[in-house]
């Protein structure tokens, strides 16, 4: 209640100990039903003004809601937080159960409750009427902790917590947990030492001469440890005039690194970074680089050095023969254009997953193609040149000039030739064109072909071709054949001579019976039928099929099977 009068005053009855006080305002925790004040069935809270306990009318600043938001009866042993707000900006008057707003309201407190009048008394009153009941409360009581200069330290470190802590009664009480596994009870501990680096949270209960509680107070900190520090650069090798990317690498088990320190050539240039890495050049020269690291909570780290030798990257050009055939060499040169850098080593990306490590070569490449050569030099602090490169077109050939055949006398025959760019057939007789891959050839005579396949850088290679002719179109066959299985004339089948297809091929025993049967000639006959050796004997062919005119050819024989 809020009322201008005393610090002692409150009424009797039933009015929760302030009905009909003027002027006031009340916010009542309401545990009992009173019909005659139109009160819900429930423990309600509400906001009233001038000890006007009657719900609905004028005074009713903020309608009765349920107290706690979740059981319609307060009355269940526990303590609960209750909260008076009030706004003087903004004249809001609210109140909360357990940091759960439940009722508020929007009034000017100085001028429309109590006449300009600032200063009122506050506190808690209850009565009740023929019943009763205990009510209990025990005033706000606020631990605090001070921490000179807050924490900011590295472990082992010594720190010295203070009490800040506030109450409207005494405190009596202290109770500090360290959070290492030591607790003190008192208003001043000694300054506490961290031995070890970690993540700690302080807590402080107080307690008050009512024998009141506070919450528990938490302060949470890091004591760092040091760190670590350390970097990598790319390229892996730091040459003069080149960009070096630092990327750092340092760590720390405790806190967080938040300053980066460089250190050149002993103090020479100094650069201290709030982020990781760094981009620089340097100059020819000894060079010395030295990291050092420092985190959130002061803690500074060894430097971290690496020296070196910093050198100029050599200059190279290449000479790479551009053409070659396939089996001759490919002749590949070096050369130094800045000789004052001495080359320690050579590397040679020969485009076909070799390498070599010379300056000057003469490479064979397994097949044709074109290939990507490509070439860089480290001097002997590590630097390496820019690559050079170069082209380098492999030409293949490989003349096939398909099978040696026979052919009827006047018989065109089309010749194909693969393996190469270029063609000539030699001699040039009979040919339509001997200077392309397939010519037709006309014969009255056999005839060995050489046929040159080549590129336009040359590169030729060979192949031949026999073909015989015979009068025709005709079919020629043996009279006799062994099928003994030695590779030699083991199997049975005419040669057709100018003809462009065959209809039927058949054998038959002396009995009539049919032997071998097939559309086109095939392997021909092995001399057995149903995978059953025949008998040695004469045996009937005959066979049936096209010239290369469309004429129709049949012809018949007999063959003699020899075992």
């Amino acid at each position: 209640m809020l009322q201008p009068y005393s610090s002692d005053l409150a009424a009797k009855t039933q009015g929760i100990g302030f009905e009909n006080i003027t002027p006031s305002v009340g916010i009542p925790i309401d545990t009992w039903q009173n019909p005659d004040d139109n009160d819900p069935f429930f423990d309600h809270i509400g906001i009233y003004k001038n000890g006007d306990l009657v719900n609905g009318n004028p005074n009713t600043l903020a309608n009765p809601v349920q107290a706690i938001a979740d059981n319609p009866n307060i009355e269940d042993c526990q303590w609960h937080l209750f909260r008076i707000i009030w706004d003087a900006v903004t004249h809001i008057l609210s109140a909360q159960i357990d940091n759960v707003t439940r009722v508020q309201t929007h009034i000017d407190l100085v001028n429309d409750i109590f006449g300009t009048n600032p200063r009122v008394f506050w506190g808690f009153t209850s009565t009740t009427g023929a019943q009763g009941n205990m009510q209990k409360f025990c005033p706000a009581l606020n631990p605090g902790i001070i921490i000179p200069g807050g924490i900011q330290t590295c472990a082992p470190a010594l720190i010295l917590f203070e009490d800040n802590s506030t109450s409207f009664g005494q405190i009596i009480n202290w109770y500090w947990d360290f959070d290492d596994g030591t607790t003190f009870s008192g208003k001043h501990p000694e300054p506490h030492a961290y031995l070890n680096p970690g993540f700690y949270t302080l807590k402080l209960n107080i307690e008050g001469d009512d024998g009141c509680f506070s919450d528990t107070l938490y302060r949470s900190f890091v004591i760092g440890s040091v760190p670590t520090a350390g970097f990598t650069y790319l390229p892996s090798v730091i040459c003069a005039k080149t960009e070096v990317i630092f990327l750092d690498s340092s760590t720390v088990k405790e806190g967080k690194i938040n300053q980066w320190n460089w250190n050149f050539n002993n103090g020479a240039e100094q650069i201290q970074k709030l982020t990781p890495g760094l981009t620089k050049t340097f100059s020819e020269g000894k060079l010395t680089i030295a990291l050092t690291t420092q985190t959130a909570e002061g803690c500074v780290s060894e430097p971290y050095i690496k020296s070196m030798d910093i050198t100029l990257k050599p200059s190279i050009k290449i000479s790479v023969q551009e053409n070659a055939c396939y089996s001759d060499p490919v002749s590949m040169d070096a050369e130094n254009l800045s000789p004052e850098i001495p080359i320690r080593q050579w590397y040679w990306l020969t485009g076909d997953g070799k390498q070599d490590s010379t300056s000057n070569l003469n490479y064979y490449y397994a097949a044709g193609g074109k290939y990507s050569v490509e070439m860089y030099a480290v001097n002997y602090t590590g630097c390496s040149s820019d690559t050079a490169t170069a082209q380098v077109t492999i030409y293949q050939t490989q003349a096939k000039a398909e099978n040696d055949t026979v052919v009827a006398i006047g018989q065109p025959l089309q010749l194909q030739a693969t393996g190469g760019e270029l063609y000539q057939w030699i001699p040039g007789d009979g040919l339509n064109n001997p200077f392309i891959a397939n010519p037709v050839a006309i014969l009255n005579q056999n005839i060995q072909y050489i046929v040159k396949a080549y590129t336009s850088f040359g590169c030729p290679t060979y192949d031949t071709i026999n073909i015989k002719t015979y009068r025709g179109p005709a079919f020629y066959a043996p009279n006799a054949f062994t099928p003994d299985n030695n590779g030699i004339n083991d199997r049975f089948h005419p040669v057709s001579v100018g003809m462009q297809s065959i209809d039927h091929f058949e054998v038959f025993n002396r009995l009539g019976q049919k032997v071998y049967s097939n559309p086109g000639i095939g392997q021909g006959w092995d001399g057995t039928l149903n995978d059953k050796p025949q008998p040695m004997g004469t045996y009937v062919w005959i066979i049936m099929g096209k010239d290369y005119l469309g004429n129709q050819h049949f012809e018949k024989g007999i063959v003699v099977l020899i075992r």
